[in-house]
């Protein structure tokens, strides 16, 4: 079950990495079209309504509103990609067929019950049904539409649920044989027509399960909502706490982009998920500020403050001999963290060589850091450069002044109790080793250490792919933003955790299951794991 876990909240990432495109498009083109902000800039005249920049901002806008609007598309067709152990194109196709039918018959089976985009506003509920104001638009915000069809709002959660269903169709049928007459739709055609037939079925069956489990959504999104500090303390928690086994995302990724983050209605539509409300917000020019309660605001304080701190700390507490190359590791990790919100290799860090560091120490501390930017009324959206550069552009919409405060406080804070508590357990961190410990075992940690040694006889990939016990040993093999995730057919013939560490330059290794191994690699290990694939024949 782990294992399985692993792997959705690793397809996840497929449907995610264009989030950030889109946002920063969004972020973009939202402040350059609105005309607060460009009065603001004194570039009303530049870019005025109908002129080429002023377009240009528009079609950018509009490309990221491309995302937001078509997220449980992307996720029914990404989840089934990632998913998939062979033939992933055709699985991906698969998930998009599945998908527009399940809406189609949806679409269908409403209109056939008088039900339809006009007989769902709260207005028409409110007129012709005297629902008070909360229940109309409680029980409106059940329907939306989608790519045209009008259909139960099922957000992200549909998609998951199309490309969950496709994939396991898809794992067991991409091969099947028929009989020589039908061989035509055989093997991967095969995938396609089930799935068309199944998007059906499921179509009619969410007909009459999806009121109640919405409602129950639309409930529960509430308890969130009035939850409070303490509901945002045990959110923060929970997602730290989940990153060393990858899980993080199921906590995340319903927060950001479903009902359990929310609704609001932002420009005359309604909402759902942090992040489409951050996004909607940024693009509505009526939106006079962000959402605070966004569970992103502590993401700054953690990147740009806390982990600064600890990251100084360890330098600090290195042998005056290591340090030079301990501050070769750490400042690029560092710098990657605060331009691109990867947290993960300095966190690893630590979180190997003393797990109570991370479990004890770090994260109820980042429980207490998103209290204190949600106390502080912070609102923004993202964690990293990356993120809030575009957000910046309309600063009549933010709240930044608490960073002012609890970027410094956090900073000290991480940097003195680390220290105390690296010295006085002798944590080894890198640069603590013994004296006679060599330059090479240090540089484990290094972004260098991923690069092959010239004249090698075999290659870094190769070297990884030998560790597994060789390409008939994987049965699966795979990356999410910083680790390989790999299930093998004997784990015994999986060389030990201190090879990895010591010899394949790996920052630590995660055993998910009895043939499950996550090993971990940072940023580098999208490059890394796309060499083992080309060896492997997967890529």
């Amino acid at each position: 079950m782990k294992q399985q876990m692993q792997m959705i909240g690793q397809a996840m990432l497929v449907p995610i990495s264009i989030i950030t495109i889109g946002s920063m498009f969004m972020g973009l083109g939202s402040a350059f079209t609105n005309k607060e902000t460009l009065d603001a800039l004194h570039l009303g005249t530049l870019l005025s309504k109908g002129s080429v920049g002023y377009i240009a901002f528009s079609v950018m806008k509009a490309t990221g509103d491309v995302v937001f609007r078509n997220l449980p598309l992307f996720f029914s067709i990404g989840v089934a990609f990632g998913l998939a152990k062979k033939e992933k194109a055709w699985a991906a196709f698969s998930g998009a067929v599945c998908f527009m039918s399940m809406h189609f018959i949806l679409n269908t089976l409403l209109d056939s019950q008088g039900i339809t985009a006009q007989t769902t506003t709260a207005d028409w509920l409110m007129k012709n049904q005297q629902l008070d104001p909360v229940s109309a638009v409680q029980k409106a915000s059940v329907y939306t539409t989608e790519l045209g069809m009008f259909t139960y709002r099922m957000s992200v959660f549909g998609g998951m649920a199309v490309g969950l269903v496709t994939s396991w169709l898809h794992n067991r049928l991409y091969n099947v044989k028929l009989p020589l007459v039908l061989s035509f739709f055989a093997g991967t055609r095969t995938v396609p027509i089930v799935t068309l037939v199944v998007g059906s079925l499921m179509g009619v069956a969410l007909f009459f399960a999806w009121p109640p489990i919405g409602g129950m959504l639309a409930s529960f999104s509430q308890m969130i909502g009035s939850s409070g500090l303490f509901g945002t303390f045990i959110w923060a928690v929970a997602d730290k706490s989940l990153l060393p086994v990858g899980l993080h995302h199921l906590i995340t990724t319903p927060i950001r982009l479903t009902d359990l983050g929310g609704s609001m209605d932002v420009c005359g539509q309604l909402v759902s998920g942090t992040t489409n409300i951050y996004m909607a917000q940024l693009g509505c020019e009526e939106t006079p500020a962000l959402l605070v309660r966004g569970f992103q605001s502590g993401r700054v304080v953690i990147h740009f403050g806390a982990l600064p701190g600890a990251a100084l700390a360890m330098y600090h507490c290195s042998r005056s001999r290591h340090k030079k190359v301990v501050a070769g590791l750490l400042l690029p990790v560092v710098a990657t963290m605060i331009l691109f919100g990867v947290t993960e290799p300095i966190e690893y860090t630590f979180l190997f060589v003393a797990p109570w560091l991370f479990y004890l120490v770090h994260v109820p501390l980042t429980g207490l850091i998103f209290v204190l930017t949600e106390m502080a009324n912070i609102s923004i959206y993202g964690g990293c450069l990356k993120d809030i550069l575009p957000v910046l552009l309309q600063p009549n919409k933010l709240n930044l002044w608490g960073y002012l405060w609890l970027i410094p406080l956090f900073f000290v804070i991480y940097y003195c109790l680390f220290r105390f508590l690296i010295t006085r357990f002798n944590v080894m961190t890198p640069g603590r080793e013994e004296e006679e410990a060599s330059e090479e075992e240090i540089k484990l940690f290094s972004k260098q250490d991923f690069k092959n040694k010239a004249g090698e006889e075999n290659s870094f990939a190769q070297q990884i792919i030998n560790a597994f016990g060789g390409p008939e040993n994987i049965v699966q093999f795979d990356n999410c933003i910083s680790r390989l995730r790999v299930e093998v057919v004997d784990a015994s013939r999986v060389v030990a955790d201190d090879v990895w560490k010591k010899t394949l330059r790996a920052k630590g290794v995660v055993h998910v299951s009895d043939k499950g191994f996550q090993i971990i690699y940072g940023p580098e290990v999208v490059m890394i794991a796309g060499d083992c694939k080309e060896l492997l024949g997967d890529a």
